[in-house]
């Protein structure tokens, strides 16, 4: 069940004029704002439930408390357990009768829930489609200088290249400075760093650069600098390091 305060799902909602969700802010902003107002993620909420410290590891890094980001906020509010159903990935257990197995008191009503679930499919509009595997060569090698998160790649629209972006928000943080830059840019520098350094001339994957604990940093760039920001990567604002990963 999705564990969590009234007042704090209430928060989460996307909202028209009339009080029914709607998705005018992204989830990355709501996600921020939980967090900001210290409401815990259902996985801390069990814990504290449980009596158990909140917090733990997460891709090889320790927490106190695990944070609210656009994913986990998505799924809890497309969650039954909402309503006070018990459920299993994702879906409604029953009752041989068919009847909703209840195990708590609904943080919504019925009514607020069916709108919240045509909020969220009109958001979407029909453009969710299932998750496929990442074929960008850097995500999981790029990251944002300003804090110290992964970068990922988002497409340019009508280009052959697209953009390696920092994505604090849809993690619900404020980066001070989010770092950007040129997908074919930082590729082409950070092949050129590993041919270099490991004495390759051979095809490099992105399996083979995580394996070697390549690591990127982009910092954040800077306005103006004339044409020749169209010639190529700024690279001071660019640190490769190999071994890096834990």
């Amino acid at each position: 069940m999705v564990s969590g305060s009234r007042p704090g799902i209430r928060r989460a909602r996307p909202r028209d004029h009339r009080g029914r969700a709607r998705g005018t802010v992204t989830g990355g902003h709501r996600a921020r704002r939980l967090n900001e107002s210290g409401e815990p993620v259902p996985r801390d909420r069990h814990a504290q439930l449980q009596g158990r410290p909140m917090g733990g590891r997460r891709h090889g890094k320790d927490f106190e408390r695990f944070r609210w980001t656009s994913g986990t906020l998505s799924k809890v509010l497309r969650s039954p357990s909402l309503i006070g159903h018990r459920t299993h990935g994702g879906q409604t257990v029953r009752h041989a009768s068919g009847t909703p197995v209840l195990i708590g008191e609904p943080l919504l009503t019925d009514d607020e829930f069916e709108a919240l679930q045509d909020a969220l499919l009109a958001r979407s509009n029909g453009t969710r489609s299932p998750r496929r595997g990442t074929t960008a060569l850097l995500t999981g090698v790029a990251y944002c200088s300003g804090c110290d998160g992964r970068m990922y790649f988002a497409v340019r629209k009508g280009y052959p290249y697209g953009d390696y972006v920092c994505r604090a928000t849809a993690r619900g943080e404020v980066c001070p400075a989010p770092a950007a830059m040129r997908s074919d840019w930082l590729e082409d520098h950070a092949l050129a760093c590993y041919r270099l350094v490991s004495a390759t001339d051979s095809d490099v994957s992105r399996e083979r650069l995580l394996g070697d604990g390549v690591r990127v940093t982009v910092g954040k760039g800077h306005p103006g600098g004339g044409p020749s920001r169209l010639s190529g990567p700024d690279t001071s604002r660019l640190t490769f390091t190999l071994g890096a990963r834990p």
